[in-house]
């Protein structure tokens, strides 16, 4: 990932600014940030931010529905190959568990500012959308297992929310040097994941499934830096 000085003026403004708003929603809030913060951090007059952006609401609205439809759209790429239900889920629990990890600022922002979007208005209501539209793809490979009785669930939302719960997780703690890699964080979760629907055990000619990380979405505009991490330290393990 290329390195973003925030206020280099040969580097192209748009990425800076959404890099900036990305950092800065992430530590702070939405709330807590102006477009003041926004251009003090890049460079730039209040003037100079309204060149790039309309609004501080419609940034967020834009990040966030890059974000979600490039999430879709590399989870159905990865999906396309597979048929049954377990291998289905095993890609979405590494695929949500890599891309959390790996863009946590990106992350925290979509998923926890949805509230910040003004309530009624087109935005919210695509971004709301969008995100449905993603979470079809568990809900679907939880009810075709429970169909095909491969999956036995009790309460297959329940089942789902804590799934991604648990994949989501990995914004607030994984950090690259720590005591597990990646890959390990994966294919344990993919073990949790299909021991909690119960899913049989698999045979030596039927490996788990995990996310290949170059289909993962990428997001330009996420901190590469471990000093930007708006975590405390004792949170990154």
């Amino acid at each position: 990932m290329m390195i973003v000085d925030l206020t280099d003026r040969d580097t192209d403004a748009g990425r800076r600014i959404r890099t900036a708003a990305v950092l800065l929603f992430a530590r702070r809030g939405y709330a807590a940030t102006s477009i003041r913060d926004l251009g003090k951090a890049v460079n730039m007059t209040n003037a100079g931010i309204y060149h790039h952006v309309t609004s501080k609401e419609a940034l967020l609205a834009d990040l966030m529905r890059v974000a979600q439809r490039e999430l879709i759209e590399a989870t159905e790429r990865m999906l396309a190959p597979y048929e049954r239900p377990g291998d289905r889920l095993a890609l979405l629990i590494s695929s949500l568990t890599a891309v959390h990890a790996l863009t946590p600022m990106t992350s925290r922002v979509m998923d926890g500012e949805l509230r910040s979007l003004t309530p009624g208005s087109a935005a919210h209501a695509e971004i709301i959308a969008l995100r449905d539209a993603y979470e079809d793809h568990w809900k679907h490979a939880l009810a075709d297992g429970v169909e095909q009785g491969v999956f036995r669930v009790a309460d297959e939302k329940l089942t789902r929310l804590a799934l991604m719960s648990m994949c989501t997780g990995t914004s607030e703690w994984y950090r690259p040097d720590g005591d597990s890699t990646l890959e390990q964080v994966c294919a344990e979760f993919v073990a949790i994941g299909l021991a909690a629907v119960r899913a049989p055990a698999q045979t030596p000619d039927q490996a788990v499934v995990t996310a290949d990380f170059t289909l993962l979405p990428e997001f330009p505009w996420e901190p590469p830096h471990a000093s930007n991490d708006p975590r405390p330290d004792e949170a990154r393990r």
